[in-house]
């Protein structure tokens, strides 16, 4: 029996983008996305959420939702999950995602602590211990945004990868200021050993050239549209088949 049902979680559909590995030309994973269904933008939804009762429930909300979702369509590769600087699982509910999908399915997990509302120090050191148990990877939202605004961030929470923004991104490629600024943005992050996620990849020019600069993962459009993901086909079991007549 789910050790998952004794746990009150509001419901939130999510959907899914695509991470590209631009070495290999292979999905790296996806990006679980909030979509509510009532159409409201994820930001309202997250600021209507928030003004209701905090961040907490929100935080434990997105984890077991998406990974509920992740897990039981079967999808392949990492999944990125947003966390808010200022909250974490508590130890009872990290573990009891674990006993419910296992510690090598929780080691895809990607930990993508967004730049918004305000860091908590003592919330980051067990969202920490919690990503060294489970062996999770811990990645920056929007680096060179909100609280991730220089690279002093990288000391305080030593991350595994960081994500560039759309908004850095977009049309960079007619302004000569700004595309010499992410060449160097990334070269000074790829000598820090960090994996480099650029976001909102909109056309085959913006991948190229970024794949030239040095990023490790590629998200946007022209990568893949966030969508829903249908279940796998269903394969019977040997014992569901019955015998021919």
């Amino acid at each position: 029996m789910s050790v998952v049902k004794p746990m009150y979680i509001n419901p939130i559909p999510y959907v899914f983008q695509e991470i590209r590995n631009v070495k290999t030309n292979s999905i790296f994973g996806y990006e679980a996305l909030l979509r509510p269904e009532n159409g409201m933008s994820a930001r309202d939804y997250i600021n209507s959420r928030m003004m209701m009762g905090g961040t907490h429930q929100l935080e434990v909300d997105t984890f077991f939702n998406a990974i509920k979702t992740f897990y039981e369509l079967k999808i392949p590769g990492h999944l990125v999950i947003n966390s808010f600087p200022n909250e974490c699982l508590n130890v009872y509910e990290a573990k009891v995602l674990a006993n419910e999908y296992g510690k090598e399915f929780m080691s895809r997990i990607i930990i993508d602590v967004l730049e918004y509302p305000f860091p908590m120090r003592d919330a980051w050191f067990e969202k920490e211990r919690m990503m060294l148990r489970y062996d999770m990877i811990n990645a920056l939202n929007s680096f060179g945004d909100g609280i991730f605004r220089d690279f002093s961030c990288l000391q305080d929470f030593h991350p595994d990868m960081v994500t560039i923004p759309k908004e850095l991104i977009h049309d960079f490629l007619d302004d000569p200021q700004r595309k010499m600024y992410l060449k160097n943005l990334i070269a000074t992050l790829k000598e820090q050993d960090l994996i480099v996620l650029a976001m909102g990849i909109e056309n085959v020019l913006e991948y190229i050239t970024l794949a030239e600069f040095g990023i490790d993962l590629a998200q946007g459009y022209y990568v893949g549209m966030p969508k829903k993901i249908d279940p796998p086909e269903f394969i019977p079991d040997d014992n569901d088949i019955e015998p021919e007549e």
